[in-house]
């Protein structure tokens, strides 16, 4: 079994396992608004209620176990300063599911592309999926750019009821087959 706990890294990045510690060192950063406005999220109202959802991540499974749930703090390289996270989730069957937060202050040098780049790597390359989806606000312009720019091509567009913020959204599904990641290269190797 592939270890869900592994530490990734990039050029500029190091993708850590989430645990239920970062909730005070992550909580500031998680209470600004601009990045809930395409989310059906709400800012976390406490470090302990966002302890208690890292508690569910940390156990890296579902309670069914028909998923993985990988979670990553995304930090700096260079001084270890976090800038966001990263979500995979891999079902046992059907396409893994990519998701990305990166706090505004750190947005728009390239880091969501960076980090998301590497976990397609894990996902098609360790976890040999044949498919990663991602789901993105029809709105979110800077996101739908970011996974185009990485090869997603558009599935779909549905609305979504939004129980949180109460009024429905339109989303995109995007998806990424290992054939279109690695194209020149053979497919990813098959589960074991």
């Amino acid at each position: 079994m592939i270890d869900a706990e592994q530490t990734l890294v990039t050029r500029r990045l190091i993708l850590e396992p989430l645990r239920v510690c970062h909730a005070r060192e992550l909580f500031a950063d998680l209470r600004d608004p601009r990045i809930y406005a395409f989310m059906p999220d709400d800012p976390p109202l406490s470090v302990e209620a966002l302890a208690l959802r890292y508690v569910i991540w940390e156990r890296r499974q579902s309670p069914d176990g028909r998923e993985r749930w990988l979670n990553w703090v995304v930090r700096l390289a260079h001084g270890g300063e976090p800038v966001g996270l990263l979500q995979a989730t891999v079902p046992t069957r059907g396409a893994a599911l990519v998701a990305y937060l990166l706090f505004p202050r750190r947005w728009g040098k390239g880091y969501a592309r960076e980090g998301v780049r590497r976990v397609l790597e894990l996902l098609f390359v360790e976890y040999g999926v044949e498919r990663v989806a991602a789901s993105i606000d029809t709105r979110n312009d800077r996101s739908i750019a970011l996974v185009r720019s990485l090869g997603f091509q558009c599935a779909g567009c549905t609305r979504v009821a939004d129980p949180i913020k109460g009024a429905p959204s339109d989303e995109y599904r995007f998806e990424l087959t290992a054939s279109q990641a690695c194209p020149t290269s053979a497919a990813p190797p098959p589960r074991t």
